[in-house]
């Protein structure tokens, strides 16, 4: 019996481990997916960019404020001619050319980076991406520091730092948390990605690292590391301290372990055990009506409430998800939470709108039509949130059926965090929709100089011209709700008005 215990439990531990670390690498390539997004977007735009006037003319103005509009974290586009002096932005031609404070472009047309620089025109640290043409002009973005860590802050989970850094000598360019490096360990220049498992570091701690180049820019890498002890807190079981729960253990490991290990042998196969188990949860955000000072509605909010490590938010699990093509399942129970949650929901508002979360993937499957048409049936107003950046092609004619469709039956379509994917006008122009909900990172730059603030204004007003509500996410201060109530946009979702919540909790609040 001791034998078998003391077989059993290093497997355990050394399984639990594994798991810890897959989850680090969900985080990592969430965030790194993420940001090889945006250099591939910056990529294509310059190599578009290649036959733009560089004298500033209307023509170029127009492609720089378009890249402008569709390429997110940007906060201005520049070109800088061959003697390093700028002669163009996306905010219109300097008085006079301008001399840089970045290097004079060079002749090697791939992307690379320079700075943090300070620029006068956005008024803090900005990373600069930058190509050369091949007629020797440069074409460049700034991406401002405060937003690149803003991003990094978006993992909860508690690394010891999440940085970009030179991928040459180690540099750091954005950093949040105290930097640190392996001892013994010449991890730099990095050429590939690297994995250290328990490395020390200059710190005296432990660590685990991953670190990989950007995919369009290799001169740039994403590194992220996290304390072992924070990493494996809680997989080491205490000692049993008598013969009774050794016998009790192996009784457990006798049944449970066979199953345990065929159960959990893929994160694809736990996954479908926290779905069969219905751990997957609804929380709902509010979202206000600023004109009639009354909650309007709420989004639905999907956490995992895992038996071991309390309840998760989506960045946890939701790349699993994805990976995994479980997209739908999640998504039918998180109606099945709903209709379980509906008689409370009504009794508590009963003219609640109720926003769900979807993809072009669910506009093609037979069966959640069915169960959104019938959840239409029981609720008040049903919103179908489609994301911008995953919404199929525009003129896929079941797409458009499907939506069609569903606006027949009283279901109202939104767009979600618009002016974050290349193709959001596309859609409004092609795709029936009721509501759009401008992405958190405009409301974001209300009140500074960001370019960002003044394509706010830009979409305010062509959601007015083509009739389709407006709903601003992301409102934290009293100052953005102001601003946005004095543009007519009525309709807020964000921390100033109310954090998701349990539906117990939820109901618990006074209307």
């Amino acid at each position: 019996m001791m034998l078998v215990f003391a077989i059993d439990y290093p497997m355990e531990v050394a399984a639990k481990k594994q798991v810890a670390r897959e989850q680090i690498r969900a985080d990592y390539q969430w965030l790194k997916s993420d940001l090889d997004k945006q250099t591939k977007q910056l990529k294509d735009f310059f190599i578009q960019s290649d036959t733009l006037d560089p004298s500033c003319s209307s023509t170029t103005l127009l492609a720089l404020r378009q890249a402008h509009f569709h390429i997110s974290n940007v906060a201005e586009f520049g070109v800088v001619n061959p003697d390093g002096y700028l002669t163009c932005t996306s905010w219109g031609a300097p008085p006079e050319p301008i001399k840089t404070i970045g290097p004079k472009p060079v002749k090697s047309q791939q992307l690379r980076y320079f700075g943090p620089i300070h620029t006068n025109y956005i008024g803090e640290a900005a990373l600069v991406i930058a190509k050369t043409r091949s007629d020797g002009f440069e074409i460049n973005a700034l991406l401002p520091q405060p937003l690149l860590s803003r991003k990094i802050n978006e993992l909860d989970r508690p690394y010891d730092f999440v940085a970009l850094v030179d991928a040459k000598l180690g540099v750091p360019i954005t950093i949040v948390g105290g930097y640190t490096l392996p001892l013994d360990y010449d991890l730099f220049p990095l050429t590939k990605t690297t994995e250290l498992n328990d490395h020390r570091f200059d710190d005296t701690h432990q660590h685990y690292l991953l670190a990989e180049p950007v995919k369009d820019i290799p001169s740039l890498a994403l590194v992220v590391a996290v304390n072992v002890d924070t990493l494996y807190r809680g997989v080491y079981t205490p000692p049993l301290a008598s013969i009774s729960l050794y016998v009790f253990v192996f009784v457990l490991l006798f049944f449970f372990s066979k199953a345990y290990h065929q159960n959990y042998r893929s994160r694809k196969n736990e996954l479908i055990n926290h779905l069969n188990s219905g751990d997957f949860i609804n929380f709902y955000q509010l979202i206000w009506n600023a004109n009639t000072k009354q909650f309007a509605g709420v989004e639905v909010l999907v956490r995992l409430n895992h038996p071991l490590e309390g309840v998760l938010t989506p960045n946890r699990f939701l790349p699993d998800i994805e990976s995994n093509s479980l997209n739908l399942a999640l998504t039918y129970a998180v109606i099945e939470n709903i209709t379980e949650d509906l008689v409370k929901l009504t009794q508590w508002h009963p003219t609640l709108k109720v926003n769900i979360n979807i993809t072009g993937e669910h506009l093609k499957d037979d069966k959640f039509k069915q169960l959104a048409l019938e959840l239409n049936t029981q609720i008040p107003h049903l919103v179908l949130e489609i994301t911008e950046n995953e919404l199929i092609e525009s003129d896929d004619t079941e797409v458009i059926e499907t939506i069609t469709l569903f606006r027949e039956q009283g279901v109202r379509v939104a767009i979600d965090d618009f002016g974050t994917g290349y193709a959001g006008l596309q859609y409004l122009k092609s795709l029936p929709f009721d509501i759009l909900k401008i992405d958190q990172s405009y409301t974001a730059a209300i009140g500074t100089n960001s370019q960002l603030a003044i394509l706010l204004d830009a979409l305010i007003e062509l959601a007015k011209k083509l009739e389709i509500d407006i709903v601003a996410e992301g409102v934290e201060t009293q100052a953005q709700a102001d601003y946005l109530l004095a543009k007519e946009v009525y309709f807020h979702q964000g921390w100033l008005y109310h954090k998701a919540q349990g539906i117990e909790q939820l109901i618990s609040k006074k209307l």
